[in-house]
């Protein structure tokens, strides 16, 4: 078993319960810490109804499965932010988020294993192998589980910057549900029954051959971006699974920005990274 202990300063006066509620916390973590009583405020533990008051010093304890371990694998981290809670890095073009078999290495999340050691990663969302940018991850089971809370209920938002064949108009939803390619196990497609998906592009550069959006997902479908896109006559360049009649030196998806509450506070963080094409 592992035990997390997370500190915050209440930000307003409001109820133990109340409180817990406003930072995101999970109904079943939020159950967790009733029962076992390991919230504390200023040290002592207090029953969700009481009150807290603003500037009072919150501790959470988790005592947890021991989380997965991937296999420390030293090398290059872009570290793009940084606190007790969170790690935010961004991946480089054409390695993979995570490892699919055990003792596998080479990964973004072997690096990550390095870097924070003797201390777990927890990886929120993944980006394709073929994709760069901006990736969060939490150091805790708790933060982990308060970003999906963000990510479910859309307070989070990812926002991609990519590369398209001129001629799409200026901005536009695609709305398009995307489930399995039968003819390819390895794609996605639009199809009637596949699980909903929402997709916005606004145009923001354009040449004589090219168009420059920016994308933002209300969900989170494998390959969604590079799926939605093709589908309007618009995919992505350099994609070669959607686009390979649109060659180009990579898949030109770079994720380029994320917002979101910095957990167990009231704070707005946008963090973002140079698109590097």
């Amino acid at each position: 078993m592992s035990t997390f202990t997370l500190t915050a300063t209440a930000p307003a006066a409001a109820s133990v319960r109340t409180l817990l509620t406003q930072w995101r916390v999970p109904k079943k973590w939020r159950h967790v810490l009733r029962t076992t009583k390991l919230v504390r405020i200023n040290g002592q533990y207090r029953n969700f109804n009481e009150p807290v008051t603003a500037g009072e010093i919150v501790t959470l304890q988790l005592t947890v499965p021991a989380p997965e371990a991937y296999r420390p694998d030293a090398g290059p981290l872009t570290i793009c932010y940084e606190d007790a809670q969170l790690l935010i890095v961004a991946k480089p073009i054409g390695m993979k988020p995570h490892p699919n078999q055990p003792g596998e290495t080479g990964t973004l999340m072997n690096r990550v294993a390095a870097y924070l050691a003797p201390a777990p990663a927890f990886i929120t969302h993944r980006l394709d192998m073929a994709t760069s940018g901006l990736t969060l991850i939490a150091k805790d089971p708790l933060t982990q589980a308060i970003l999906n809370q963000q990510l479910g209920d859309k307070t989070m938002a990812r926002t991609y910057t990519a590369l398209v064949p001129a001629g799409i108009p200026n901005a536009g939803t695609i709305t398009g549900p995307i489930g399995r390619d039968p003819a390819d196990k390895r794609k996605r497609m639009v199809r009637p029954d596949g699980a909903p998906a929402v997709t916005h592009y606004t145009v923001i550069a354009r040449t004589d051959t090219t168009a420059r959006v920016r994308l933002t997902l209300e969900t989170g479908r494998t390959h969604q971006l590079r799926v939605h896109l093709a589908s309007i006559g618009f995919p992505i360049l350099g994609d070669p699974l959607y686009a390979p009649a649109w060659p180009a030196p990579r898949l030109m998806l770079h994720a380029s920005a994320l917002t979101l509450l910095r957990p167990l506070t009231a704070t707005r963080l946008t963090i973002t990274s140079p698109v590097p094409f």
